[in-house]
C-alpha cells in the first residue's frame, strides 16, 4: 500500500545538514540573512510566514549551502514568474488544464528516501492517447510538484524515472526543443534541482528523438547521468531500492496509481497557497544595476518570448 508523502524526521534532516556543513543555528542565521537580502532588493517581492522560511531553507540546501547560488536561484525563480507567467503562474489544481493534464500523465515523488537520502521521482504517461497532451502543461505540473517539495522536502538529490511504456509517436510529435528548453530552465534553474540520475525505462526505438532533445538542453555533466533501459529492467532495479519504487516497477512502495492519487490530494491541499503565490513575482522596473541578463538564465541570449526554435 502506498504511503502519504510526509516531511522527513529529524534524523534525516540532521544527516543532510551535516552533508552541507549546517546545523540548526546556522540554518536559522542563513534564513535570516536571505530574508534581509530579499528586503534590500526592490525588484523582489516581500513574503513572510513559516512556508516562506521553509522554502528559503530548502533553497539553501539545494544550493549546497552557498549563499551566492541561493540568491541567484531565488532571483531566477521570481524573475521567471514575471517573464513567463504562462509557465510559472496559474498553478490552480482545480482548473481545467490541470484536470485534463493529470488524467494523461503522472509526476510525483515516492514517499521513501533511498539510504543515501535521495528522492525518487516517477514520471509516466497514463494513456497512449496523445490527443490532449500539452508539453507545457506537463512542465507546469512538474513545477507545482517542485513548489510543494520546496515547502516540505528534505533530500540530498533527485533520481528521475521516466517510464516510456505508453509513450507514442503522437507524444513525440508534440515535443519540441522549445518545450524541453522551457522545462529545463524552470525546473533546473528556478528550483536548482539536483539531479543524481535520470533513468529512462521501457524506451521504444523512437525515444532517441526525445533523448537527443534532453541531451541538447542539459549540460554535459547532467547528460552523463542519463541511463536508458529497454524492456529488460534487471540493471535498473539493481540501481534503485525496491522501497523507492511502485509495485508496477518491481518495487514495494504501493501501486503507481495509489501514489499518484495521494500526491494529487497533496497538490490540491495547496490550492489557496498556489493562487495567492501568483502575486509574488519580480518587478523588473525596480531592478537595480540594469536589465536582467537573459543570457544568464537561458545559457544564451534569448527569452521565452523569443525562444521558438523547434
Amino acid at each position: 500500500m502506498a504511503k502519504e508523502f510526509r516531511a522527513p524526521g529529524k534524523d534525516v534532516i540532521q544527516k543532510i545538514w551535516q552533508e552541507f556543513g549546517l546545523n540548526e543555528q546556522r540554518v536559522k542565521e542563513s534564513v535570516e540573512a536571505l530574508k534581509n537580502w530579499l528586503a534590500m532588493e526592490p525588484h523582489l517581492p516581500e513574503e513572510s510566514g513559516s512556508l516562506h522560511d521553509a522554502r528559503l531553507e530548502r533553497w539553501l540546501i539545494r544550493c549546497k549551502n552557498s549563499m551566492e547560488r541561493t540568491k541567484q536561484s531565488i532571483d531566477f525563480y521570481y524573475t521567471l514568474k514575471s517573464l513567463s507567467p504562462d509557465m510559472m503562474c496559474n498553478w490552480n489544481p482545480r482548473s481545467k488544464w490541470y484536470q485534463d493534464a493529470v488524467e494523461i500523465f503522472c509526476f510525483f515523488p515516492m514517499p521513501e528516501l533511498t539510504p543515501e537520502g535521495d528522492r525518487v521521482i516517477i514520471f509516466k504517461y497514463l494513456t497512449k492517447d496523445a490527443t490532449k497532451f500539452v508539453p507545457d502543461n506537463l512542465t507546469k505540473v512538474c513545477l507545482m510538484t517542485s513548489e510543494v517539495r520546496m515547502c516540505e522536502e528534505y533530500c540530498s538529490s533527485d533520481i528521475f524515472i521516466f517510464d516510456m511504456q505508453n509513450y507514442t509517436l503522437g507524444h513525440a510529435s508534440k515535443v519540441t526543443f522549445t518545450s524541453v528548453k522551457k522545462g529545463e530552465v524552470c525546473v533546473m534553474k528556478a528550483f536548482n534541482t539536483r539531479l543524481k540520475a535520470f533513468h529512462i525505462i521501457n524506451a521504444p526505438s523512437y525515444a532517441e528523438v526525445l533523448i537527443g532533445l534532453l541531451k541538447a538542453v542539459l549540460s554535459s555533466k547532467l547528460t552523463s547521468r542519463i541511463y536508458v533501459h529497454g524492456k529488460d529492467l534487471t540493471n535498473f532495479t539493481k540501481q534503485v531500492p525496491q522501497m523507492c519504487l511502485p509495485d508496477d516497477l518491481g518495487g514495494t512502495g504501493g501501486s503507481l496509481q495509489e501514489n499518484w492519487n495521494l500526491w494529487l490530494k497533496k497538490l490540491d491541499s495547496y490550492h489557496d497557497w498556489f493562487l495567492q503565490h501568483d502575486n509574488f513575482k519580480s518587478d523588473e522596473s525596480k531592478r537595480q544595476g540594469g536589465d536582467f541578463n537573459s543570457g544568464d538564465l537561458f545559457g544564451f541570449e534569448g527569452s521565452f518570448r523569443k525562444l521558438n526554435v523547434d
